[in-house]
């Protein structure tokens, strides 16, 4: 999810920089988190008729809702960057998915407070903050506002609200964090505005986190949240508490997890395609040895990307070929131009110009027997039933990163089906200067490992099985 920048918000993206200090500590580092996740089509969520909530109704408006959504995201990118308009012993949460709201692909079930509750957050892997529907200071607590489900701060004896004279609160992002100070002991208060028309305002404050390890161990952690009591659009947040926030910032839920349980992160999102219930999941901490994982390195301190997670490509290749693309293309500028990015929160994978069409231009001749028509993204073509469409044909993609690793997307990760009868690349052409970004269709069936500690990102194939 992406916040708007105005006088009292600004979007806090992930950021990775000096001020994060990971521990050694070798007990530490084999600690480590897991969550279940379930993607946001899944039935598993279910559906309210009186909400926009629900799986689409056929693949046409299914892969329409993920375009729309990937179009808000990258617009969201873009004003950020001033572009537009100027182990064995991991913890374990359940995850799972709800219809397209715009604002991320998964969701998580948290545990938390004293005495614990359940709440389903949003994972959102643009934001620092957490926050949930909450009663706190709020004048009209009614139950219509919060929906079915909302955290309830006075009856936790671990919550603790941050007041605005306290030197935490002058540490929080200045953009977002209101002045407003009535007195010494008054709420630390912010407010967030998002590009899809979301508002969402608030206090911030430290609550215990809940954390299974999967030895059957538990252990609470203090997180610093927001208890947000102000929400413009409380149709999207009927079955949703929440959002749980992936960046890179000292304040975010990614970095503190990661601190306490070994420095890094990891996810598996299972095929987009074929909806299951328990087969993605997401790791705070060590990952089981996984065969032939590749490394590259994050690029966080060389761009103007500090909040995302740029890494360095070196090129495409088709079917072993390497494509004839600049290599300006793949270099990142101080204003946000170029480069490379991967966000789970972007469904399609969006490249330049300059990329996009050696793409084309590659997949064209293997492609010529069927006719182009129009559909939800850039290049759609008339085709066969699944059941006799031959998938051999199908030009291999390859995306070749610094270092030597190597992206081999399965076909399904960049062929999408739009409509009966109607094929798509998984590929958006967008205007140079932009940003490349690799979206998750692309990374489905291989585990992903963020290691904030070393400035890495790696990845294997795998069948995102639970253990």
């Amino acid at each position: 999810m992406e916040r708007n920048i105005s006088l009292v918000s600004l979007l806090c993206f992930i950021i990775f920089n000096g001020c994060l200090v990971l521990e050694a500590d070798a007990v530490k580092s084999q600690r480590s988190e897991k969550l279940k996740l379930i993607h946001r089509h899944s039935p598993e969520l279910g559906h309210n008729p009186e909400t926009t909530l629900g799986p689409p109704k056929n693949s046409e408006e299914r892969l329409k809702q993920l375009v729309q959504s990937d179009k808000a995201r990258l617009h969201a990118i873009k004003r950020r960057l001033g572009v537009v308009g100027k182990a064995n012993d991991r913890v374990e949460f359940p995850f799972r998915s709800a219809a397209d709201l715009g604002f991320g692909q998964y969701f998580v079930s948290l545990r938390m407070g004293t005495p614990a509750h359940t709440f389903t957050l949003l994972v959102d892997t643009g934001s620092c903050l957490t926050w949930l529907k909450c009663k706190y200071t709020c004048i009209d607590c009614s139950a219509a506002w919060y929906g079915r489900r909302f955290f309830s701060a006075n009856e936790s004896s671990s919550f603790k609200s941050i007041p605005c004279s306290s030197q935490e609160c002058k540490t929080m992002d200045k953009a977002s964090t209101l002045p407003t100070c009535p007195h010494p002991n008054a709420p630390c208060y912010y407010d967030y505005s998002y590009l899809d028309g979301l508002n969402v305002a608030g206090s911030y404050f430290n609550e215990t986190v809940k954390f299974r390890f999967s030895n059957g161990r538990k252990k609470g952690l203090e997180m610093t949240m927001g208890c947000t009591d102000g929400l413009n659009n409380l149709k999207r947040f009927q079955e949703v508490d929440g959002i749980l926030a992936l960046g890179l910032d000292p304040l975010s839920f990614a970095v503190k997890a990661a601190h306490e349980f070994g420095g890094k992160f990891s996810f598996c999102l299972e095929n987009h395609w074929i909806i299951k219930s328990e087969s993605s999941y997401l790791v705070f901490g060590k990952e089981d040895q996984v065969p032939n994982m590749q490394f590259t390195d994050l690029l966080n301190e060389e761009s103007k990307m500090t909040s995302l997670y740029p890494i360095k490509v070196t090129g495409i290749s088709i079917n072993g070929t390497m494509l004839d693309i600049p290599s300006y293309v793949w270099d990142m500028t101080d204003k946000g131009a170029g480069g490379m990015i991967v966000d789970s929160g972007t469904t399609v994978t969006h490249l330049v110009e300059q990329a996009f069409d050696k793409v084309i231009a590659a997949f064209e001749p293997s492609l010529s027997m069927y006719n182009k028509t129009k559909g939800n993204l850039d290049y759609c073509f008339n085709a066969p039933p699944a059941e006799i469409f031959d998938e051999s044909i199908i030009p291999r993609v390859a995306i070749h990163f610094e270092g030597g690793a190597k992206l081999e997307p399965a076909v399904d990760g960049y062929i999408f089906d739009d409509s009966k009868g109607v094929k798509c690349l998984g590929f958006v052409r967008v205007a140079w200067p932009e940003m490349n970004i690799m979206g998750n269709l692309l990374m489905q069936n291989h585990l992903w490992e963020f290691d904030l500690a070393n400035k890495k990102v790696g990845f294997a194939p795998s069948k995102c099985m639970l253990d």
